[in-house]
């Protein structure tokens, strides 16, 4: 199993600020009132009174006040299917799995697109409550051994020091920067750190 990251690796950008700017530019209203909540609740978070789970799904909450929410998420997978990398392309294979902590609810619309069976991301429910915990360092090789409790993990790929965890599990592992991978090795000097 080939495990990857999405969000600046398959992906040339970051989905979460990629659905927000089209949120502000189809449903300006909506998306300005969950941006304005959630930097209320920042505050909190950064003191350490609440979970970034709940800044998480306040900053979103617009896609799911959409009438046909659904119809917006798959227009704009359709408009970003150009950001797919062209080194995933040719390096693609039925054994890819994504797992990341934007919403299960636009990449498994990417997945579908791209021929990708297995997605593992954050979930939510159809009023934009997060299930569990943000997909994220830690909680992605919970979910990873979880869902595929017994088998090899070949090769992994990310952009970001915060999946060295990801890297570490797999026999090969590569660091992502725009088209280019680079073999990951203890005390690489990741560009992405978040």
């Amino acid at each position: 199993m080939n495990i990857y990251d999405f969000d600046d690796t398959i992906y040339d950008g970051d989905t979460c600020k990629d659905i927000i700017k089209y949120g502000l530019k189809k449903h300006p209203i909506l998306t300005t009132k969950s941006l304005i909540k959630a930097s209320i609740l920042n505050k909190k978070y950064k003191k350490g009174l609440i979970e970034f789970e709940i800044v998480k799904e306040t900053m979103l909450s617009f896609i799911f006040k959409i009438k046909n929410y659904k119809e917006f998420v798959n227009d704009f997978v359709n408009l970003h299917m150009k950001n797919i990398k062209s080194f995933y392309k040719e390096r693609q294979s039925e054994f890819d799995v994504i797992v990341t902590a934007s919403y299960e609810l636009w990449i498994n619309v990417f997945a579908e697109k791209i021929g990708i069976k297995h997605v593992i991301g954050t979930k939510t429910d159809d009023k934009g409550h997060i299930i569990g915990k943000n997909c994220k360092g830690e909680e992605k090789i919970n979910r990873i051994k979880e869902e595929f409790p017994n088998i090899a993990y070949m090769c992994s790929y990310s952009d970001s020091s915060v999946d060295i965890p990801i890297l570490e599990l797999s026999n090969i592992a590569f660091v992502v920067e725009g088209n280019n991978l680079n073999p990951y090795v203890k005390g690489y000097k990741f560009k992405n750190n978040k």
